[in-house]
Formats: structure tokens, sequence, C-alpha cells
């Protein structure tokens, strides 16, 4: 079985490695306007770019840059760096030749390193942005300076691809989705003198407006991994709020037509899973079964796409990293990666969570509709969620429209449901607007209610209110933001982690810059403020549950060296009502409410320190650690006083540019500030390794133990067992102790995004205790098999 399935996925490569689209497939004649080279000098600001256009430019995408076509192509050079130091003339050459035809974008892309110090990897998609040298092509075709298409290769013509999203970045980097994967070619090579690489991009592959001519927005960005220096062929300055607005234009695009575009991606899973039995002592295996899904997308027009799945399958998805949970108020937000969700899922974001597609657990099955009408983004999702045996599905409907305001504004609005037929109710309506003023300021607002309730009974009603302002700069950087939400907003296809407060803050940057290769190359220091008020009494004008303040420092240092500092101080101050169902006592005869005075939570104090070295050609390391004065939580009340250490470290080693080792570990003591004893600990070390065999085929392993221990939560002052009551029950706030550890093996073959084959298993296991491996037991197992293929028509 095993043995034909590998040759079942290996028949299709010859059509998928690169997008299963034959170059030069001419759908309607058209005159070649490609004759001579026109150059386009992005430092003497000349940007606009007529297409140059050829029938068959015959060309072989293997990085070479040998075909003649080349040598009538668009040509654009004059690259100048913006990180870190902005507006200087770019460190290495680059130069980037550009072609259309009636059916592909092509691109050469030649990139000089006078070092020889040109760092490259065989590895996975998406996986070596930190890592390796790249090219970024960024597409806005819609010209809205508002989406984009990004298309990245690194010196071996390994693709990386997603969304860039003006106004979704959150932290650091640009403000890209890395999720959706796009059927495309590429190809590249290393040499002594730097690499060259070849990209084709079909027409089939990308959305755009139905005009018989048409423009289109260009980026193209390299980034010098051994220095960390980025430089881009249109200039960029963060005194613009918008960065697609400042990208160069491909012009006189002329009747492009995508034709049919339908993709049938069916899918076909074997599986066998196993439970421990405590009767026999050991794994319990249920019998081997298979399932079948199918996803299907259509291309209703251009610009717009239908996308269907029926009884997904989501295995072969990597297990979410360990999370520490000793003292957590609140849930844990996890990221999606299952790929149906993905696509499209820049439409559904906003300044707040209202849509978070975790919430749809085991879907039946789902359809969405996304895309782009004129100056309108519209996305629809509709999913039966699977509950389990014995429990009613609910259906959840997802309708997103955003309109384009000015030059970068936009206006939108949402709505959920998330509805169990005859049981209960969830839904969620809201507008939100992201308008930037002046090119510099961004200001974010958003209004939402939800009405949440029983089938055929009243409803709750709730509102949540936001809206932040930001300034950018490439020396001073402002921002605030206000945010309101009543107790009973209830989004229940979102995330909010708190409800019921509300929220202030304000922050301001400065940053300084050196020159090109001096030892400190940047550095910004910081300060923000905030406050969070019981939503009643903030209304009322009284003070904040909580408050803060906190100093920051930042900075990037020659090498590829970077890091930050900040020390903060807060303060918490609960009315006394919150702690009503809190006692405290050596039995629940004896209780008595807990020790609830202000002063005990005021000028905690907190140290953040973090850092990253990229300079070495084989090793990236990151290193973390604080120390804080914290309050000990329950339900999201402190209820005790502690101290914090934490520490983290990483290593991505690479040993071979087809071999990948990222080894890291997390580890938090907590120490009651009473007496100093230990209330909890909590290590988690993880090892993954990732081996390419080809550019289409990969080992990855993955090991990660999770050893958490914490203790019983006791009143600050007297030293004894907190209990939680309700209804006249008191529950011991008592500690838990768990350490389990799980392995993961995978072969996968992926020669494009879609056709697949996976081998995987999975074995968890329970230890009596931290790191004995004494009395080690399997908990669980499984192993499982899947194989489909993404037919393009």
């Amino acid at each position: 079985m095993l043995k034909s399935s590998l040759l079942f996925a290996l028949a299709f490569q010859l059509n998928a490695e690169a997008g299963a689209e034959a170059p030069g497939s001419s759908s309607r004649p058209a005159a070649s306007r490609a004759a001579v080279t026109t150059t386009y000098d992005g430092s003497a600001r000349q940007l606009d770019i007529v297409a140059p256009l050829l029938v068959d430019p015959d060309i072989r995408i293997d990085g070479r840059l040998d075909d003649a076509a080349w040598a009538g192509a668009a040509l654009l050079t004059g690259f100048t760096q913006y990180d870190p130091i902005e507006g200087s003339a770019a460190s290495e050459n680059t130069e980037v030749r550009m072609l259309v035809t009636d059916d592909a974008l092509y691109f050469a892309i030649r990139a000089d390193d006078a070092s020889g110090g040109v760092r490259a990897t065989m590895t996975e998609r998406d996986g070596y942005g930190r890592s390796d040298d790249y090219v970024r092509i960024i597409l806005d075709t819609f010209n809205d300076q508002r989406r984009a298409y990004v298309f990245m290769v690194n010196p071996f013509g390994i693709q990386g691809d997603g969304l860039w999203v003006e106004g979704g970045g959150r932290g650091f980097g640009d403000p890209i989705d890395w999720s959706p994967d796009f059927l495309w070619q590429s190809n590249g090579r290393l040499d002594e003198a730097g690499y060259s690489a070849e990209v084709r991009i079909p027409i089939k592959s990308l959305r755009f407006p139905e005009l018989e001519v048409q423009d289109w927005g260009l980026q193209i960005q390299r980034t010098i991994r051994r220095t960390g220096y980025s430089q881009s062929w249109a200039p960029i300055s963060t005194d613009e709020a918008n960065r697609l607005a400042q990208s160069g234009s491909i012009r006189g695009l002329e009747r492009l037509d995508p034709g049919m575009f339908l993709e049938i991606n069916p899918t076909v899973v074997g599986s066998r899973s196993g439970a421990f039995d405590p009767d026999l002592g050991r794994l319990s295996h249920t019998p081997a079964a298979g399932d079948v899904g199918v996803n299907l997308t259509y291309g209703l027009t251009s610009n717009l796409t239908l996308d269907g799945t029926i009884n997904p399958d989501f295995s072969q998805i990597e297990a979410d990293a360990g999370q520490i949970v000793v003292n957590e108020r609140f849930a844990m937000f996890l990221p999606e990666r299952r790929p149906f969700f993905l696509e499209g899922a820049d439409i559904f974001k906003m300044p707040r969570q209202l849509v978070y597609t975790r919430s749809i657990g085991n879907p039946v099955g789902a359809a969405k509709v996304s895309g782009k009408i004129g100056s309108f983004n519209v996305a629809y999702l509709g999913a039966v969620d699977d509950m389990g045996v014995g429990v009613s599905n609910p259906i959840v409907n997802l309708l997103r429209v955003k309109r384009d305001l000015g030059a970068s504004s936009t206006v939108g609005a949402v709505y959920t449901d998330r509805t169990t037929p005859g049981e209960r109710f969830n839904r969620v309506i809201g507008t939100d607007a992201r308008l930037v003023l002046g090119g510099r300021y961004t200001l974010e607002m958003l209004a939402a209610g939800s009405a949440d309730g029983q089938s055929g009974s009243s409803a709750s009603f709730g509102s949540l209110l936001r809206a932040s302002i930001n300034r950018s700069s490439r020396t001073l950087s402002m921002g605030g933001s206000f945010e309101d939400v009543s107790g009973s907003f209830d989004a229940g296809s979102g995330f909010i982690r708190r409800t019921g407060v509300t929220q202030a803050r304000a922050r301001t940057g400065y940053t300084f810059r050196g020159v090109r290769g001096a030892l400190v190359e940047s550095w910004s220091p910081s300060f923000e403020l905030e406050g969070t008020w019981d939503r009643e009494d903030f209304w009322a004008g009284r003070g904040p549950q909580e408050s803060g303040v906190e100093l920051g420092l930042s900075g990037s240092f020659r090498g590829n060296i970077g890091g930050f500092f900040n020390y903060s101080r807060e303060s918490f101050d609960f009315a006394e009502g919150f702690y009503a169902p809190f006692f405290a006592g050596a039995s629940q005869t004896s209780l008595v409410p807990v020790t609830s005075d202000a002063s005990f939570y005021s000028g905690l104090e907190s140290v953040r320190l973090r850092s990253w070295i990229s300079r070495w050609e084989r090793v990236r390391v990151s290193l973390g650690g604080s120390w804080s004065e914290t309050p000990l939580f329950s339900s999201g009340i402190p209820v005790d006083l502690g101290e914090s250490w934490s520490g983290d470290i990483g290593f991505t080693l690479y040993p071979t540019g087809a071999m990948q080792a990222e080894i890291g570990a997390r580890h938090v003591s907590m120490f009651r500030q009473r007496d100093g004893s230990r209330y909890s600990t909590a290590t988690i070390p993880r090892l993954q390794l990732r081996y390419q065999l080809s550019r289409a085929m990969y080992l990855r392993g993955i090991g990660e133990y999770a050893s958490q221990q914490r203790g019983d939560l006791l009143d600050p002052v007297t030293g004894q067992q907190v209990f939680r009551c309700n209804d006249g029950s008191c529950t011991a706030r008592s500690g838990s102790d768990s350490h389990d550890f799980s392995v993961e093996a995978l072969l996968g073959y992926e020669p494009s995004p879609g056709t697949v084959f996976f081998l995987g298993y999975t074995r968890q296991f329970r230890d009596t205790s931290a790191f004995g491996f004494r009395e080690v037991r399997p908990t669980q197992d499984g192993l499982f098999m899947k194989l489909s293929y993404r037919f393009r028509m």
C-alpha cells in the first residue's frame, strides 16, 4: 500500500511541481512590445513600467538567465536601502528583469554579493525568512495600495508566498500573512558572485479587476541575511504609514483573462489510533479507518472566488507548541493553521478578533466566497461544526464587507452568527474604519454589538467600542488607544479575552539611526502608559483596577544582532466585591474572606530582556529572560503575591544546506513573596528536526516535554488554603502536577500546494515525575496517511 501510494504521488510531480501550466500556452494573439531593454532606475524614481508584452518568450525556468527573451525585458535597477539605514545606497547590487505574456508574468533576478556571503538552505516553503537571503516580488493587482500578493525566492529558488495586508501587522515585521499558498514556478542558482533566480507567475493564480486595460502596483525587496540589511527598488520611507503606497507600477496591462478557473482537490486519508487501556496496561488500538474529503475552488469572475470543502482533513497540521499555563489569567489564543480557513482570512481581519475561525473546531462541511467587487472587499464563510455524537451541530455564518476610501483608507462591517438549532444562538454585528490621515497618521475605529441567548427566550446584549491612533515616522512615533467592552459582550465566533472593562494606552518612542556598519546602527527608547478600569468604575469617574508604566530600549547592532530591554511598574486595585467568592481557612468549616488589601499589589516591578543573533551562517540564537513581582491569579483576580523568574533560549542550526534543527527551552519559576516558598515551576524543552530530501520531499520529527507543577493558592497574610465558593459549595484552589511528552514523525511530499503525500505517526506519554523517565506510560498514539492532488482547469 505504501509503495503504490508513493508511486502515485511521485507520478503527479510532472504536472504539479511548478504550477501545472506550461510556459507560453497563449490563448489569444498579441503583438510583441519587447524589442529593446528599457531601464527603470528606482533611486531616480523611474517607477512606471510600460508592460513589455511577448507572445511566446520560450523561457525555461532554471535560474540561468540565459534565455534570449530577457534581452528585451524591462530592467529594474537603482535599489536603495530602507532598513536599518533608510534612504542610503544599497550595500549590494540587484537587477530584476520583467516580461508579460498572455498567461503569465516573468521575472529574472540577479543579486550580486561582493563578499560571497550569501546564505541559502534547501528548506520548506515559507520557512527561511529569518535564515536565508531572499528577494520578494510584491504585486498589487487591484492597485488599491491595501492588499498585494507576495512571491519570495531564496537563492535556490525555494518559494515563499503570502498576502501583504496594510493595517494587518502586529508587532515587528512586515504585515504579511504567510498562510496562503499559490501555484507558480521558480528556480535559482548560487554562484561565487551571488545568485540568480527566475520566476513565472501564472495569470490564473491571481485575482484582478475585470478591465480591458489596467495598472498594477509593483515593488521588489531584497534582504541580505548575514547583515540584516534590506533594500527595495521603489524607495521606502517610514515617514509614510502605507508601504504599498510607495510602490512603483506596471502600466498598460491589456485584456487579462484567466479563462475558466476551477480547482478540485480530493483527499484520501487512512488512520489508526490508540489510547491507554488501564485494564490491559497498554495502548488499545481501534481498527484502521479511511476517509475521503474534497476541496473545490471556482473562479466566479477574475476577482471573486468560491471555495468549498466537505469533510476536510487537518491531520498533517503541526501541533501547537506547548504553552506555559501555571498562572494564566485568561484563555490562550492559538493561531489558525488549517488551509481552508487561512485562504481569504485577511478580509476578516479587524482591530479586534471578532472572527476567530478556530472556534469552528471540526467542520463537517464549509463554503466560502471572497474577493473584490469594484471598491468593495467581500467575504462570506458558512460551516457546520461537528460537536460529537449526541450533540447538536452549530451552524456558523460569517459575513464581512470592506470598502476602500480615498488613497489608503477603508470602512467595513461584519456579521457573525453561531446558532445551535433549537438550543442557543450568538450573533455579533460590527462596523469599523481605518483612516490614513496626511499619509502619516492612522486612525482605527470599531463598534460592535452582540446578542446571546437560548432559542425562544430573550437575549442578553453587549457592546464593544475601540479607537486608536498611531503616528508613523522614521524618528518620532506615537500612538494611543481606548477600548470599552461591556460585561455582557459575547463574541461567540471571535476571541475577546476580557469583558466588562475599559482600557486606555499611550505610547511614544524615538529612533536614533547611525551609519551603516557602525557598532550601533539604530536604537530606540520608548515610554508607555496604560490603565484598565472596571467599566462601571470608569464611567462613574473612579480609579483604575490596573495601571502601569513601561520604559523600553531596543537596538540594532552591527552583524545582524538585535535586542530590547523593558522595565515596568504595575499596580492592581480590585474592589472588595471581586473577592466575594474567595475564602481562606484550614478547612471548609473555618473559612474567612481572603485578604484583599490593595497595598499588596501596588508598585509591582518587572524587567524583561531579549536578544537575537543572526551573524553566523549556520546558527541563529535567541535569548530571553525576565524577573517580575506578579500577582497569583484565580479566575482573573489577584489572590496572592509572588515573584517570577523566567528564561528561554532557542537555537536554529543549519548543519547542511538541507538540514535544519530547532532546539529550544522555556522555564518559569514562581515563588510566594510572603515566605519565599515555591508556588509553581514549568519547563518545556522542544526539538524539531527537518531534512529536505529534495525540493518536494522532506522528513520532519518533533519532540516536546512539558513539565508543569503548581502549588496550592494561599492567603497572602495567613498562608491558609484559598477556596472559591459558589452557591454554598466551596472548592479548594489546589495545585496540579503534569509531566507529559510527545514525539511526532512525518514524511512529506509536496511538489506543489494541495498536491501532497503524508505518512505520519505521533505518540504521547506521561511521566510520573519531572524528567524522571522511570515510569513512563504511553497515553495515546496515531498513525495516518494522506494523499491529495490539486487539479487545475
